[in-house]
């Protein structure tokens, strides 16, 4: 668990920890480095306050082109159980942008029948990804799938018991078990995703240590400890942590020719790393800057015959990696900030119960 340092004023003008020592006594371990301001608060206030006026006159164009489409519906003939596209796009305004009721956001958009405007505005909460504009599938007539709870199960203890097999590893332990089945890796896969609810995701290596009982014991007493005093994460806490990253990583695959690897070229294998400062409350980003390693800055001089010295001019720089990231860092909308605190928040009753994290 990393160590958290609380610190308060003494009423004398003074910063003092836990236990009263005078802040600025702790001995600083980490090499110099130069230190780079990326924003302060109020430069994230103000960009927020610039994308809030973006926002409302996006808003404000989308309801001039709306005008178009529903002038549109009102003229089409309207067919029992067959939407345009028209009437769809318009259910959608209603629903997620006006936040119209269901009932009223079927009605103006063309008539849209009860039972159907429910189901779509079921599919657009539960499933973001879905398109109500593809042609819904006719499941009457289709053929029994291959694989049902028996597989499902069989499935489920596979990777529970072996979480990095493959689908191909999936389809011969099916085989093996169901001898009369035949099955392609497509289905396997669809089956995978769709009925037993699994993804294939990034592995997370966590420590041993993390979760012994030693630790369980050390987050129980500590939330035990600062429950009882005045901290309140979403009120009254600004939380600081540090971040490094290597300015030459790269995703981790690529697409490349069928019989060619995947090959990229970095200026060196191993870049010095950087470090992110950053700290935050529920509301704002409070400060961020980057440490940089300390490297030598020369100045270009030029000499011209008059005995005088002028700087040569500089060369146009294309976005630096610092400024992507104060762009991203003043882009943040502050309820994401406080889900942040909030998510650690929650963490509070697990630790009280004992739970490992």
């Amino acid at each position: 668990m990393k160590t958290t340092r609380f610190y308060y004023e003494d009423g004398q003008g003074k910063l003092v920890d836990e236990e009263g020592n005078d802040a600025m006594d702790w001995v600083e371990e980490a090499t110099p480095f130069h230190l780079r301001t990326l924003t302060r608060i109020t430069e994230y206030c103000r960009k927020q306050e610039e994308e809030g006026v973006s926002s409302e006159d996006s808003l404000g164009n989308l309801d001039a082109d709306m005008e178009e489409v529903i002038a549109i519906v009102k003229k089409q003939k309207r067919l029992h159980h067959k939407y345009s596209n028209e009437q769809k796009l318009t259910f959608v305004y209603y629903n997620r942008i006006k936040l119209f009721n269901t009932a009223k956001s079927g009605c103006l958009a063309g008539g849209i029948a009860k039972r159907t405007a429910q189901k779509w505005a079921k599919k657009l909460k539960e499933d973001k990804d879905w398109n109500i504009f593809e042609k819904q599938t006719n499941l009457v007539n289709r053929l029994k799938p291959q694989l049902d709870e028996r597989h499902k199960v069989h499935l489920l203890e596979c990777y529970n018991n072996c979480p990095q097999a493959q689908v191909l590893d999936a389809m011969e332990s099916l085989t093996q078990k169901f001898s009369d089945l035949t099955v392609k890796k497509s289905t396997v896969h669809n089956f995978l995703k769709n009925e037993c609810n699994l993804s294939f995701k990034k592995l997370t290596h966590l420590p041993v240590a993390r979760n012994n009982s030693d630790k369980i014991q050390a987050r129980k007493n500590w939330v035990i400890k600062w429950t009882a005093t005045d901290m309140n994460y979403l009120e009254n806490c600004v939380f600081v942590d540090e971040s490094a990253f290597d300015r030459n990583m790269r995703p981790p695959s690529e697409w490349s020719v069928k019989g060619t690897p995947a090959i990229t070229t970095t200026p060196t294998t191993k870049a010095v790393s950087h470090t992110v400062l950053g700290a935050i409350s529920t509301k704002f980003v409070v400060a961020i800057e980057l440490r940089n390693p300390q490297e030598e800055s020369s100045k270009r001089i030029k000499i011209v015959h008059s005995g005088s010295k002028r700087k040569a001019p500089t060369e146009k720089k294309k976005k630096s990696g610092a400024t992507r990231i104060a762009e991203a860092c003043n882009n943040i909308p502050p309820e994401h900030l406080n889900a942040f605190a909030q998510h650690s928040g929650n963490c509070f009753d697990i630790c009280l119960r004992g739970d490992p994290l």
